[in-house]
């Protein structure tokens, strides 16, 4: 992993977050979610909110076991994705970590970001995760990595989707 530096995400990180957040969205859920909504996807907002919500939330979250950790190509300096896991946010979960959620800019898939970035985020330990009902791409990296899914779903309202749960032992 050479190529790439993991990192703590840090506030100077806030307005590349933001444009990567929504890229991956529209380039990984196109087809799979509404058009509309990925298009009203605002890097700038989304900006915003790693700025006042996510980066400040980091240091309380590490003490909690939750860690949100960047991907940086080294050769340009560019952020390559992000990954935020640990302490369960369902009430009853099935494992005692989650990967609340994983990110990988798409000129970046396949060059192992993804694999260091789940490991920065939740190491190797028993674990679960939601991932959107259709994402066959998502479902096969999570496969290869030892999560099944066990028949669990829930519905995003807001998003108007399905959500199908993965664990690993």
């Amino acid at each position: 992993m050479g190529e790439f530096l993991i990192r703590a995400v840090r506030p100077a990180d806030a307005d590349e977050l933001g444009a990567a957040h929504v890229a991956i969205w529209r380039a990984a859920y196109a087809g799979l979610l509404e058009r509309a909504k990925l298009d009203a996807l605002d890097p700038a907002a989304s900006a915003a909110r790693w700025r006042d919500t996510i980066i400040p939330a980091t240091a309380e979250q590490e003490r909690s076991g939750v860690r949100t950790r960047c991907a940086v190509h080294v050769a340009t300096g560019r952020l390559a994705g992000f990954a935020t896991g640990g302490t369960p946010r369902d009430e009853a979960p099935p494992r005692p970590a989650e990967l609340w959620s994983l990110n990988v800019i798409p000129e970046f898939h396949g060059a192992g970001v993804a694999e260091a970035l789940m490991t920065a985020a939740i190491g190797d330990r028993a674990a679960y995760l939601w991932v959107l009902r259709g994402n066959a791409r998502a479902v096969a990296f999570y496969r290869k990595h030892g999560f099944e899914r066990d028949g669990a779903t829930k519905t995003d309202e807001r998003w108007a989707c399905t959500d199908e749960r993965m664990v690993r032992p």
